[in-house]
């Protein structure tokens, strides 16, 4: 299959489950952690970092790391809540976003940690 086909079908699959956390987690935006966000970009991150530990054909890396979890994190959102928070006086609650965000590498490092020790 083309690899655009692949990205896109992938791509829409991750961008309606975001948007299904988005509906089950809400947040004003303006003044809460928008804990949806920090759901999506931590697992996503950690599940990335789980694929990429296994020997997976390309196909399967752009179905579902490209295209499925491009669309399912953001860092888009990430950032438009955070100036959000900070113009809106939420300094605390925004230290608290970008920090728990910043966590998004620890977990897909241990994604992939994990999913060595499952693989050898």
């Amino acid at each position: 299959m083309h690899p655009a086909v692949l990205v896109g079908v992938g791509g829409a699959i991750g961008s309606v489950a975001r948007w299904g956390v988005s509906e089950a987690m809400p947040s004003d935006g303006a003044s809460e952690v928008p804990w949806a966000t920090i759901v999506v970009n931590l697992f996503g991150a950690f599940v990335l970092g789980a694929m990429m530990a296994g020997a997976l054909q390309t196909e399967t890396l752009l179905l579902f790391g490209t295209g499925m979890l491009g669309g399912f994190t953001t860092m888009s959102t990430f950032g438009v809540e955070t100036v959000r928070l900070i113009e809106s006086g939420s300094s605390s609650a925004a230290s608290i976003y970008i920090a728990l965000n910043l966590l998004a590498p620890l977990t897909a490092w241990l994604g992939w940690r994990l999913s060595e020790a499952f693989l050898a």
